[in-house]
C-alpha cells in the first residue's frame, strides 16, 4: 500500500511547474524578451518575426537611397564644373564677335575653346559612382521628347519699320524629322542649327539678304545660293520658311539669328540606374543622370574663326546652358524626392520597430516581480515538500518498530 503517494506526485509536479516559470521568469529578465521561442507564443512570435524582417528591410532601404543621394551628389558637383565651363565658352564667344581681333587673337581664343570643350567631355566621361558612369548618357533614362522647333533670337529693326524676320514656319513635314544630314547640308531632315540673315548690298548697289547656316553638330557652316530681296521667303535650309520684312539700303548690315532645335524622339527605354527603395518587392526608384558630353550638348563644333562663327556659337551655347540647366533641375528633384523616401523609409522602421518591441519586449518589472514571486513559491513548496518528506519518514519509521 502507498503512503501518500499521490499527494507527493502532485507536489512534485506544482514545483516542476513553479521551477519551469521561474526559469520563464529569469530568461525575459536576462534577455529582455518576452518572446525567446516560438513555443513562448506561436502566432505573436510570428507576427513578431515578420515585423522585425520589415524593419531590417526598410532600414537597408534607406542604405539604398542614401547611397543614391550620394552618387547624385557626385554628378551635381561635376554638372557645377561643366556648367563653368560652359560659362567661360560664352564669354570667349562673346569676345569673339569683334572684327578687330587679329588672326592671333582668334586662335588664342580658338585653342582656349577646345581645352574647355575638351575637359567638359573629360568630365562627362570620367565621373562616375563605384564604377557606375553618371554622366555619359548610359543612364539617361526615358524622356518623353519633344518637338522641333525654330525661335529667332536676334532681329534687327528696319529703318522703314517692322524687323528683318516677320516670321518662321515649318515648311514641311521634315521639319519633325531628326535623322540624317539636314535639308541644306546634303539630306532632308532638320537638325541643332543656326541660320544667320544678314542686309548686303547686292546686284546693283541694291540691299538684298545673305543666308548662312550652321549645324551645330558638325560645324558644318553653307551660305544659300543667290541673294533675297526685300519681302520674299527664305527657303531650302532645316524645313522652315523665313519671311524677310520690306528692308532698303538704310538697312544694310543689319542682321538676324534663327535658332532651330531639332525633335528629341521619344526614349520609352528605362535606362535608369535602380535601387531597392522600399521594404517589398518591386519597390524600386530609378536616377536619371543626363547627358554632358559634348556631343550631347552640341558644343564639340564651337567655332571662333570669325565673328559670324562666333555669334552662331553664342546661340550654341546658350542652347547647352539651357540643357544643361534642365538636367542640373532634374536631379535636384530627384535628390529631393531621395530624401523623402528615407524620410518615410525611417518612420516606417520606427513605427514597426515599436510595434515589435511591443509583442517580443518584456516588461522587466513586471518580469522582475514575477520572478521574485515565482522564486517565493518555489522555496514554499520545496519547504512544504521537505516537511512532507519529514512526515513520511515517521511513518515508516513505525513500520520498522515493529
Amino acid at each position: 500500500m502507498a503512503i501518500n503517494s499521490v499527494g507527493t506526485d502532485q507536489a512534485l509536479a506544482a514545483l516542476e511547474q513553479t521551477r519551469q516559470a521561474l526559469q520563464t521568469s529569469l530568461t525575459r529578465e536576462t534577455t529582455g524578451k518576452q518572446l525567446n521561442t516560438a513555443a513562448d507564443n506561436p502566432a505573436a512570435y510570428a507576427i513578431a518575426t515578420t515585423l522585425q524582417t520589415q524593419v531590417a528591410a526598410f532600414n537597408e532601404a534607406s542604405q539604398n537611397v542614401q547611397t543614391a543621394y550620394n552618387a547624385t551628389n557626385v554628378a551635381t558637383g561635376a554638372l557645377a564644373g561643366t556648367s563653368d565651363i560652359l560659362g567661360q565658352l560664352r564669354n570667349l564667344a562673346v569676345a569673339g564677335v569683334n572684327d578687330f581681333l587679329s588672326p592671333t587673337d582668334r586662335a588664342a581664343l580658338q585653342t582656349q575653346a577646345n581645352q574647355l570643350v575638351a575637359q567638359a567631355n573629360t568630365i562627362a566621361q570620367t565621373t562616375n559612382f563605384n564604377g557606375a558612369p553618371l554622366l555619359n548618357g548610359t543612364y539617361a533614362g526615358a524622356n518623353a521628347g519633344s518637338a522641333a522647333t525654330a525661335n529667332v533670337v536676334a532681329n534687327a529693326p528696319l529703318a522703314q519699320g517692322g524687323n528683318l524676320v516677320t516670321q518662321v514656319a515649318a515648311a514641311n513635314a521634315n521639319f519633325q524629322n531628326p535623322n540624317g544630314a539636314a535639308q541644306g547640308f546634303g539630306g532632308a531632315a532638320t537638325t541643332n542649327s543656326t541660320i544667320q540673315i544678314q542686309i548686303v548690298a547686292g546686284n546693283n548697289g541694291q540691299a538684298q539678304a545673305q543666308v548662312t547656316a550652321t549645324d551645330n553638330a558638325t560645324g558644318q557652316t553653307i551660305t544659300l545660293p543667290g541673294l533675297y530681296n526685300a519681302g520674299t521667303t527664305v527657303t531650302g535650309v532645316q524645313n522652315v520658311n523665313v519671311k524677310l520684312g520690306d528692308f532698303t539700303n538704310a538697312d544694310i548690315g543689319q542682321t538676324a539669328t534663327i535658332q532651330i532645335a531639332q525633335a528629341v524622339p521619344a526614349n520609352t527605354q528605362n535606362s535608369a540606374l535602380q535601387v531597392q527603395s522600399g521594404a517589398n518587392e518591386g519597390n524600386t526608384t530609378g536616377i536619371n543622370y543626363g547627358n554632358a558630353s559634348a556631343a550631347s550638348l552640341q558644343i564639340s563644333a564651337i567655332n571662333l574663326s570669325t565673328s559670324a562663327n562666333a555669334t552662331n556659337a553664342i546661340g550654341q551655347l546658350d542652347n547647352a546652358i539651357a540643357q544643361l540647366g534642365t538636367t542640373q533641375t532634374q536631379l535636384g528633384a530627384q535628390q529631393v524626392a531621395l530624401q523623402y523616401q528615407v524620410d518615410n523609409n525611417n518612420t516606417a522602421a520606427l513605427n514597426l520597430q515599436q510595434a515589435q518591441s511591443n509583442l517580443a519586449d518584456a516588461n522587466i518589472g513586471q518580469a522582475n516581480t514575477s520572478s521574485t514571486l515565482t522564486q517565493v513559491q518555489n522555496q514554499l513548496q520545496l519547504a512544504l515538500l521537505a516537511q512532507r518528506n519529514v512526515a513520511t519518514a515517521g511513518v515508516l519509521t513505525l513500520f520498522g518498530g515493529r
